[in-house]
């Protein structure tokens, strides 16, 4: 354990050096620190794992090494391939590799939604994999495409089988995050009692997919809140 903590933290450090802005606003200096530690993290992460061959942890913190030293994709698929024996349904491990084949990172939007969907295909339900189609689609699209992209059948489709694995997932970990992108997808397909439920399940978190993309991020959860409940308000008076 205290393995696995050391390894973690020297990342989440590597990523405080790094800092959030964009790479042409980040100095040398920050780079040269931010490769240095992850460089050095690599041997923790080997450790950590080696110590407990089962959990999948130590190498899912490897993947934000990944992301940040520039793994080749045959290397992200060779620790993928350790990360899936271990764990072959762990949501965050599935979430945080997806960031690695987005168009962002080191992937290209084809091989993120490649990556979502086979995910999806051969999770069981409650797992939360359905919902990485979603993701991939919300990652792959700018964040002010208009309410049509969102309400076309594909995409309906793809909020359909979130909202199925979602009521299946229990009280698993990563479902509120889960309820929060289903929010804004409902709002934008007009769908706002439904939207309004997973707000309540919910409500004083802030720090998801997609408000923490957002540099207001609260100020955009509340605007979203605010118009689903009014507008699903009025819907019910009417009937």
């Amino acid at each position: 354990m205290a393995a696995l903590v050391h390894a973690r933290t020297r990342i989440m450090y590597a990523w405080r050096l790094r800092g959030a802005r964009l790479a042409r606003y980040t100095s040398r200096r920050r780079f040269e620190g931010f490769h240095q530690v992850l460089l050095s993290s690599r041997d923790e992460i080997a450790r950590a794992a080696s110590l407990n061959p089962q959990d999948p942890t130590p190498l899912i913190a490897g993947i934000g090494t990944a992301l940040g030293l520039g793994y080749s994709n045959r290397e992200m698929h060779a620790l993928w391939k350790e990360i899936f024996a271990r764990a072959p349904h762990h949501y965050e491990a599935h979430y945080v590799a997806l960031q690695y084949w987005c168009a962002k990172w080191h992937g290209s939007k084809k091989l993120a939604r490649e990556f979502a969907e086979t995910a999806a295909a051969q999770a069981p339900p409650g797992s939360l994999l359905a919902a990485l189609p979603l993701v991939a689609w919300y990652e792959n699209h700018d964040i002010e495409m208009p309410a049509d992209a969102y309400r076309s059948p594909k995409v309906r489709a793809l909020v359909d089988a979130a909202l199925a694995d979602a009521a299946a997932a229990g009280d698993h970990p990563r479902l509120p995050e889960v309820r929060h992108l289903l929010a804004h997808f409902l709002v934008k397909q007009g769908r706002y009692q439904a939207a309004v439920e997973q707000f309540r399940a919910v409500d004083g978190r802030v720090d998801a997919l997609p408000w923490n993309y957002w540099p207001w991020k609260g100020l955009a959860y509340r605007a979203k809140r605010t118009k689903a409940a009014r507008v699903a308000l009025r819907e019910a008076l009417r009937r």
